[in-house]
């Protein structure tokens, strides 16, 4: 069996040294393991990390012009290049100047003249430790790519492309709380395929599910205001939450998406219309207590099962149901 091969690019050093004679001596240290580049002025070495992005930086500190400190104190202050490692290499060695270094940001301070066996050691560590946290970063942003899918997944129907049941009960849940709080409306629409069963039964389940698919999408094209929520509630059943949506403008809503799917003119023998159609029932108030997610599931449902019996293929608003008793659904 064959083992993978992991290749990895070569690391790349950015020095920054205005002495050609320092900046050739590190070259000749480190050209065997890096990809070694230089600058031999601070603003300079400014530009060619923003453009190259190194994975480590080698910087003198006595420049004339821009000094090392202001490099690192404006190469840190840049959230391009602030996680960018910075070694100061300087003939400034008193610990003044090494904790005023490291206090701009570098991780370590070699003092001149180098020792060739340890600029290389500790370039290694650092630009592995570089390697090393590059690869737990990637692997974070990997990580917290496939949680936002699953979160999605967790609230979304794989078949349709609505919302689910669950994710249903909590938006309805949070805006009953946010309008009872500013006394608005909030509406709930129930919708649910006319003589679904039928049509499995005459096309077959695969044949169902393509037609709980066009409904989903014409869900989702119908209610795109901020804030709705299509879902499927189970079944054949829909569902649609509302906010800010009085029980007229809801039924107005209903009754578009009933037609958007007459216009579909989906075949289906089993019913009166010779195409498949919905039924709906709408309920909705200005919040006030009392007025529950049991009540708006309960209205909506109602108002649902009296526009089955008058029918089906048509949207009920639930105050219809309100007086008398309901009568038997055909």
């Amino acid at each position: 069996m064959e083992s993978a091969i992991v290749v990895q690019r070569r690391q790349k050093l950015l020095i920054v040294d205005d002495t050609p004679a320092n900046i050739e001596i590190l070259y000749k240290i480190l050209k065997s393991e890096y990809d070694v580049l230089f600058a031999k002025s601070g603003a300079d070495g400014v530009r060619l990390v923003r453009e190259q992005l190194p994975d480590l930086i080698l910087l003198d500190i006595m420049m004339p012009g821009m000094d090392g400190y202001q490099v690192c104190a404006a190469l840190k202050e840049d959230p391009l290049t602030a996680k960018i490692p910075v070694i100061f290499v300087t003939a400034m060695g008193n610990e003044e100047d090494e904790a005023k270094g490291l206090e701009l940001g570098a991780i370590d301070y070699l003092t001149k003249p180098i020792s060739p066996p340890i600029v290389l050691a500790r370039v290694r560590n650092h630009l592995d430790l570089k390697r090393k946290s590059d690869l737990l970063e990637q692997l974070t942003l990997q990580l917290e790519e496939k949680n936002r899918a699953l979160e999605v997944l967790a609230r979304e129907d794989g078949l349709t492309g609505v919302a689910n049941r669950r994710h249903l009960n909590d938006v309805l849940h949070a805006e009953l709380q946010r309008a009872m709080r500013n006394r608005r409306h909030l509406s709930l629409i129930l919708f649910d395929i006319d003589h679904f069963k039928r049509f499995n039964d005459l096309y077959g389940h695969l044949a169902g599910d393509k037609c709980l698919q066009l409904i989903g999408a014409l869900l989702r094209a119908s209610f795109k205001r901020a804030g709705d929520l299509p879902a499927r509630y189970g079944g054949e059943e829909f569902a649609v939450v509302l906010p800010d949506t009085s029980v007229e403008k809801a039924a107005e809503l209903a009754e578009g998406l009933r037609l958007g799917l007459l216009e579909q003119a989906l075949p289906h023998s089993g019913s009166d219309s010779a195409v498949v159609t919905l039924s709906a029932g709408v309920a909705g108030a200005q919040v006030a207590p009392g007025h529950g997610v049991e009540w708006f599931i309960g209205e909506a449902d109602r108002a649902l099962y009296l526009a089955k019996a008058n029918g089906r293929n048509r949207v009920t608003m639930a105050d219809a149901t309100l007086p008398g008793k309901l009568p038997e659904a055909q």
